[in-house]
């Protein structure tokens, strides 16, 4: 997962890009990079690290007045292939420079951004830009992916900017426009924080699916490449996206909040907090938090803190490793909850061991015990990009109803007394859009590729 962001603008391009990306942050902390560029230049500057150690001071007299397109991502990969992104790449006619936040991997061809930069640029030079690009698209159509290209044309020296979402949207991707700039980025919020930093955006929406958006000296061009056939990732909802954006219409606070009553609905609990302390694990519990509190009328409190600079545990692979960032991440408020019961609130139990080790450090910290309350259903599949083999906490048990379920993967995790999960049908219904315009296949398993 990465988050990307796209900048049109002659007025100071890239300080407005590394406005937005800073927004993108939290969907991915291993690499930050930018390429910019504009008539006869075009540079990348990239590391590994946080935005703000990546683009440090030094990063200034990078930096070019002249530069109008710029494109960027922050990775939550660190170096894939000895590479990071955004990827460079070259013919006899063109240079690109690609970010993408999505899955196009073909097996034993390269990584995202290379596979989908060599399918254009082989294209590009044989046929106008805009029919490349659409080919190019056509013949990934079952790829997924949220793309920020930046191209420079060797012929006439200048850049333009190229933004492309896949005809399912499986992973957002967000617009901004006023009379001369076109702001692209993967969630809603890094453009407020824009606006905030004084830029200036007229017209806001998501990118349609399927869509092909180019900026250049000639204007916008928006075309509709592909059919929409919507499978927007729920897990955007639930897990990725920022509290304060709004994806396909949908603010994301608002729908964990949903989430929070939904829980409380299906699993009769008004009258199950007594003499308990209600907490979330931040950050994207807080909101299920507040939903479970409004649902049954009492205060809920701050128990676990959690350390920002040591990204997302989600995406480790290594189980020991991933304990061992869950401990340093999150630290407990004793006073909070020495001598009681706790209910915690969180977004998912995928493996289990980040869930456990909160666990762990609630009972060493004084609680007497602790239950875990769910905002999403349990996960009985991959994702698409993950290793079909991938241990899931709650895979072995599908078939069983919720309450086993959620009793059986407590059983596994020694020191979780309980575990409470919302159904696929209250995730659904929290997002408020059709079931058919989702991808739920991790908890689920219906597959939003396999032609119907």
């Amino acid at each position: 997962m990465q988050g990307v962001i796209g900048v049109y603008s002659k007025d100071d391009a890239t300080q407005k890009a590394l406005h937005i990306l800073f927004g993108v942050q939290h969907r991915g902390q291993e690499s930050s990079g930018l390429t910019v560029a504009g008539d006869h230049s075009f540079r990348t500057w990239s590391g590994v690290g946080l935005v703000s150690n990546v683009f440090h001071e030094q990063f200034k007299a990078f930096m070019h007045p002249d530069e109008y397109v710029v494109i960027g991502c922050a990775s939550g990969e660190r170096i894939n292939q000895g590479k990071l992104p955004p990827l460079e790449l070259e013919s006899e006619t063109h240079k690109i420079s690609l970010a993408l936040d999505g899955y196009v991997l073909e097996i034993g061809k390269g990584i995202n951004e290379e596979v989908f930069g060599a399918k254009l640029l082989g294209r590009l030079g044989q046929a106008a830009v805009e029919d490349a690009l659409a080919e190019t698209m056509r013949e990934l159509r079952d790829a997924y992916y949220s793309l920020v290209v930046a191209l420079l044309d060797k012929e006439t020296d200048s850049s333009e900017l190229i933004v492309l979402r896949d005809r399912r949207g499986v992973r957002p991707l967000y617009m901004g426009l006023n009379d001369g700039e076109l702001f692209v980025a993967s969630e809603s919020a890094p453009l407020d924080i824009l606006e905030s930093m004084g830029g200036v955006v007229h017209e806001r929406r998501d990118v349609e699916p399927g869509t092909m958006i180019r900026r250049g000296e000639d204007g916008l061009v928006e075309r509709q490449v592909l059919e929409p056939r919507q499978a927007h990732c729920a897990f955007e909802w639930v897990y990725f996206g920022r509290p304060d954006s709004v994806i396909e219409g949908r603010t994301v606070h608002t729908v964990r909040k949903r989430l929070g009553h939904a829980l409380v609905r299906t699993h009769g609990l008004s009258n199950k907090i007594d003499h308990a302390v209600l907490i979330p694990v931040p950050d994207s519990g807080r909101s299920v938090c507040t939903g479970v509190a409004e649902a049954i009328g009492v205060t809920a409190d701050e128990g676990v803190i959690k350390n920002a600079y040591l990204g997302r545990t989600y995406i480790i692979d290594d189980p020991g490793y991933r304990k061992i960032a869950s401990d340093l991440k999150h630290n407990i408020i004793k006073e909070t909850i020495s001598g009681k019961k706790v209910i915690i609130t969180d977004d998912s139990i995928v493996r289990g061991t980040v869930s456990e080790s909160v666990a762990q450090n609630l009972l060493k910290a004084g609680a007497k015990e602790v239950e875990f309350l769910v905002s999403y259903a349990p996960i009985y599949h991959p994702c698409f990009s993950d290793p079909p083999d991938k241990p899931l906490a709650a895979a072995p048990y599908k078939g069983r109803s919720l309450e086993e379920v959620g009793d059986l993967v407590a059983s596994k995790l020694p020191s979780i007394n309980n575990v409470r999960y919302n159904s696929p049908e209250n995730v659904v219904e929290a997002i408020g859009m059709p079931a058919s315009k989702l991808c739920t296949l991790c908890m689920s398993g219906s597959n939003p590729f396999e032609e119907k």
